[in-house]
C-alpha cells in the first residue's frame, strides 16, 4: 500500500525501503508468499485508489515480486490464470505488464528468483517504467556487445546471445563457453554459474564498490576451431595468445631443453603472431620484439641467444606471403597444431609423457606441488601449481580417458579434472604421511 501510495510511507523512508521490507518479510516467511501475491490481484483489480498511479505500481511491483518469489502449488493455477487472462487481452491497459510478470515467474520456477535485493537504483527505474539496463559485455580482444538485460536474465542466456555474435548457433558448442567478471583492481577473473541472475552479480559488486566487467571466455575445448567468422577468430586468439606467451601450452624436456620439432613450431608461430599484429608491421622482426613473440617459459631458459630466434624467425617470416591480413594470420596461428601431453600420477610424483613413446617430458615430486584445483565451473581443467613459494609455475590440464602404463594412472588433456585434483591430492597425504617407512 504504501509502494503503490495508498498509505503515506513512515518519516525517514524511501520507496526503496518499503520494497527491501517486503521482499524480506516474504523471504524469511514463505507461508505469506501468498497473501502478498493475493493482496497485489486485489490492489491490480477494478482499482479505486484516488491515487492516480496506484494501478501503475501494482503492476511494477507484480513485477518485481515475480522476479524473487513463487507462490505455493494450490495458489500457482489461479496466479497463473489472472496473469494470463490480463496478458492475452490487448483491450486492457496492463497486459504487457501482465505478460512480463508471466515471463518473471517462469524465469522464477525454473531459476529459483533473485537472490539479492535489487539496488535502490533499480527499485527507481521499476517505479519509473524502466524495465532493461543496457549493459556491457566483452569478447577477448576488446569487442564490446551491449545487451538489454533484464531484471530476471541470467547468464546461460547471456552466453547465448554472445555466442550468436560469434556466429555460435549449436547449443552443444555454446556450452563450451563461460561469462566471467574480471575485477580491474585486482586483475582477477571469477567464472560466474549458468543459473546466476546477471543483475545479482552487478548488485553484489556495486554493493562492494568494485570496478568490473563481464567478459566471455572459451572454457572447454572438445569441439575443433571454426575459422569462418572474423570476429569469433579474434576472440579466441586473444584468449589463446596470452596463454601461450605465459607458457601454458609449452613443456622443457630435462635440463631446460627443447626438441628440433618443437624450436621448430615456436617459431613459425612467432612468425604468424608478428603479422596478427595490429600495428603497422615490418616485415622482419627485431630482437626488441621478441618478448611479444615467444612464450615466456622458453626466454627465461635461455635456450638459445635472442639473436638466433629473431634469425629463425626471420628465415619463418620469408616463407610467408607477407600480404597476409591480420585477421588470416591469427586463423593460422590458431590452426596450428599443438602436441597432445598425458600427465601420469603415481607413488613416485607426477611425470608429462609424450603420447606415443610415453617419453618423460617433465616431472616432480609430491613435495614440490603446491597446490591443485579444478576451474571451479564445469570441472574441465586441473589446474596445479608446481616448485617452492618462491618460484612457482602453474600448469592447466584438460582432460579425457583414463588409462594405465607402467603402474602410472594417466590422463590425457580431456577427462575428469576433479579425478586429476582428487588422485594428486591423496597420493601427496598418504606420501608424506609414510615419508619415513618409504626411506626404510
Amino acid at each position: 500500500m504504501r509502494f503503490m501510495g495508498d498509505e503515506p510511507i513512515r518519516r525517514g523512508e524511501t520507496m526503496t525501503d518499503t520494497i527491501y521490507r517486503l521482499l524480506l518479510i516474504c523471504h524469511k516467511n514463505a507461508v505469506l508468499r501468498d497473501e502478498v501475491y493475493c493482496q497485489i490481484i486485489r490492489q491490480t483489480t477494478h482499482n479505486k485508489s484516488t491515487k492516480v498511479d496506484s494501478t501503475v505500481r501494482g503492476w511494477r511491483l507484480f513485477l518485481i515480486l515475480t522476479a524473487y518469489f513463487e507462490c505455493s502449488l494450490a495458489l500457482r493455477p489461479y496466479l497463473l490464470n489472472y496473469l494470463t487472462e490480463n496478458a492475452d487481452d490487448p483491450r486492457r491497459i496492463y497486459h504487457g505488464t501482465a505478460q512480463l510478470c508471466l515471463q518473471n515467474l517462469a524465469q522464477t520456477m525454473r531459476y529459483g528468483g533473485r537472490k539479492y535485493l535489487l539496488s535502490g537504483m533499480e527499485v527507481e527505474e521499476i517505479t519509473n517504467g524502466k524495465i532493461l539496463k543496457r549493459q556491457v559485455y566483452m569478447l577477448p580482444g576488446g569487442h564490446k556487445k551491449i545487451i538489454n538485460t533484464k531484471s530476471i536474465t541470467v547468464v546461460e542466456e547471456i552466453i547465448m546471445e554472445l555466442c550468436k555474435e560469434i556466429n555460435i548457433r549449436s547449443p552443444s558448442e555454446q556450452q563450451e563457453f563461460c561469462l566471467c567478471y574480471v575485477l580491474e583492481k585486482e586483475n582477477s577473473v571469477q567464472c560466474c554459474s549458468n543459473d546466476e541472475y546477471i543483475l545479482d552479480i552487478c548488485t553484489e559488486l556495486e554493493h562492494k564498490k568494485l570496478k568490473f566487467y563481464f567478459l566471455l571466455k572459451r572454457m572447454v575445448w572438445v569441439l575443433p576451431l571454426r575459422l569462418d567468422n572474423p570476429v569469433y577468430i579474434d576472440a579466441m586468439f586473444f584468449q589463446i595468445v596470452i596463454d601461450y606467451l605465459q607458457g601454458s601450452f609449452v613443456c622443457l624436456q630435462g635440463g631446460n631443453q627443447l626438441s628440433a620439432t618443437m624450436t621448430d613450431d615456436i617459431c613459425r608461430l612467432a612468425a604468424f603472431l608478428h603479422l596478427a599484429s595490429n600495428e603497422e608491421r615490418k616485415q622482419f622482426v627485431s630482437g626488441r620484439s621478441i618478448m611479444s613473440l615467444i612464450p615466456t617459459v622458453v626466454l627465461d631458459a635461455r635456450i638459445m641467444p635472442v639473436d638466433s630466434w629473431t634469425e629463425r624467425i626471420n628465415h619463418k617470416l620469408m616463407t610467408i606471403d607477407n600480404n597476409i591480413t591480420s585477421t588470416q594470420a591469427r586463423a593460422t596461428f590458431l590452426g596450428q597444431p599443438l602436441p597432445p601431453i598425458e600427465l601420469s600420477i603415481g607413488k613416485s610424483g607426477i611425470r608429462l609423457l609424450s603420447p606415443i613413446s610415453h617419453r618423460i617430458i617433465n616431472e616432480w615430486n609430491f613435495d614440490k606441488i603446491i597446490s591443485t584445483k579444478t576451474d571451479g565451473v564445469r570441472n574441465s581443467t586441473a589446474i596445479m601449481t608446481v616448485g617452492t613459494t618462491k618460484s612457482s609455475r602453474t600448469f592447466e590440464f584438460r582432460t579425457s580417458d583414463v588409462g594405465t602404463y607402467q603402474n602410472f594412472c594417466f590422463k590425457n588433456l580431456l577427462s575428469q579434472a576433479s579425478e586429476i585434483v582428487r588422485l594428486v591430492g591423496q597420493y601427496t597425504y598418504v606420501v608424506r604421511e609414510s615419508k619415513g617407512l618409504l626411506e626404510q
